[in-house]
């Protein structure tokens, strides 16, 4: 028997939610499969392997089980069972809610996440840049593509292994206001010839207007 009124909007709006599943379990699926394969660049963003792979196989759980939840509930939907329906609609409403509790917790953590976030980008700047071959190209990439230079700016170099690669300290300060630090080549908007000299800067003197300044 065909569904009717309320049980038929009902199957209309789960037949959506689950393209709405399975879309985002595919996408996230395929996110981990690249995190999988090709780790280069946000392992620029952690701390360690750990902690990247742990991450690659969260998600991989997530988008195998939105796939599955999308599968399920497209079975329900076909299957026209009216107690299957309510069922299932009151799961996609518990997942809804634990997917907008989370949203609302990051918005409202959103200043320490970010915090978190340039805390790991400095300890690349100030500790990793010059030392780890595949974190440094990562990040050339991301300081040419975002058109940004350190994590809070073009100043963060002074303090880092890749000024003073026998340092082991985080952010030591240089010893003199004017003395010189490197700045590398993919945080100058330039062309090479332009960023020779630009690349190049005294800690008290200003920037080179060739140098991101955005971060």
């Amino acid at each position: 028997m065909a569904l009717t009124g309320c049980y038929a909007f009902m199957k209309h709006v789960v037949t959506l939610l689950n393209i709405l599943y399975l879309s985002c379990g595919l996408l996230l699926m395929l996110l981990a499969v690249w995190m999988w394969v090709d780790p280069t660049f946000s392992l620029s963003m952690v701390q360690d392997e750990a902690s990247y792979y742990t991450g690659v196989y969260l998600i991989l759980f997530v988008g195998t089980l939105l796939l599955i939840v999308g599968f399920l509930g497209c079975a329900a939907a076909i299957s026209e069972s009216q107690c299957s329906l309510v069922l299932y609609f009151c799961l996609l409403l518990a997942v809804l809610v634990a997917q907008i509790s989370a949203a609302v917790w990051m918005y409202a953590n959103n200043d320490k996440l970010v915090e978190l976030v340039r805390y790991t980008v400095k300890t690349t700047v100030q500790s990793e840049y010059g030392s780890i071959e595949g974190r440094t190209e990562t990040f050339d990439a991301i300081q040419s593509g975002f058109e940004c230079c350190g994590a809070s700016g073009p100043s963060d170099w002074a303090g880092s292994k890749y000024n003073n690669p026998q340092t082991e300290s985080l952010g030591l300060a240089i010893s003199s206001p004017e003395q010189s630090f490197k700045i590398p080549a993919s945080c100058c908007k330039g062309d090479p010839k332009q960023c020779s000299e630009a690349l190049t800067a005294v800690a008290s003197g200003p920037i080179s207007e060739l140098i991101y300044s955005e971060v």
